[in-house]
């Protein structure tokens, strides 16, 4: 997919929150993130998606379908034996809802994507230990 410029730019803009305990992790694509490799390193895995099942390629639904989109998607992933963590996507434009996602761990760059598809997903953040998080474009 060959997203318009304003699109990516709020992708690159959101803030992606991961609910870790004791603190929530901030996730910004392309800024290295210590506490998410500390994460990563405690669970024993190297790489990590954040995806969501909201708002399939960028058209709003009511809060409704969005959450049961995304119950279904958690339980899937479980279901699959994935670890996960619930996050929220934090937009920074006006106007925007934010996006309840959730962070899997040990996730390669191929499923990640293959989930994002199922999903009808534009994009999601990707990353692995040591590594800059970043916005991979699913089509």
């Amino acid at each position: 997919m060959t997203a318009d410029k304003g699109l990516r730019q709020a992708y690159l803009d959101t803030v992606y929150r991961v609910e870790a305990k004791p603190h929530p992790i901030d996730i910004r694509i392309g800024e290295s993130n210590a506490a998410l490799d500390k994460l990563l390193q405690a669970n024993k895995v190297q790489q990590w998606a954040f995806v969501t099942a909201s708002n399939p390629r960028s058209q709003a639904l009511s809060e409704e379908k969005n959450a049961r989109r995304n119950a279904e998607m958690k339980s899937s992933l479980q279901q699959a034996g994935w670890r996960t963590a619930d996050g929220v996507g934090l937009p920074s434009r006006p106007g925007w809802q934010p996006e309840h996602s959730v962070l899997i761990l040990g996730i390669d760059r191929h499923a990640a994507i293959a989930l994002a598809r199922r999903w009808e997903q534009n994009a999601i953040v990707y990353g692995s230990v040591g590594q800059m998080p970043e916005l991979l474009w699913v089509d």
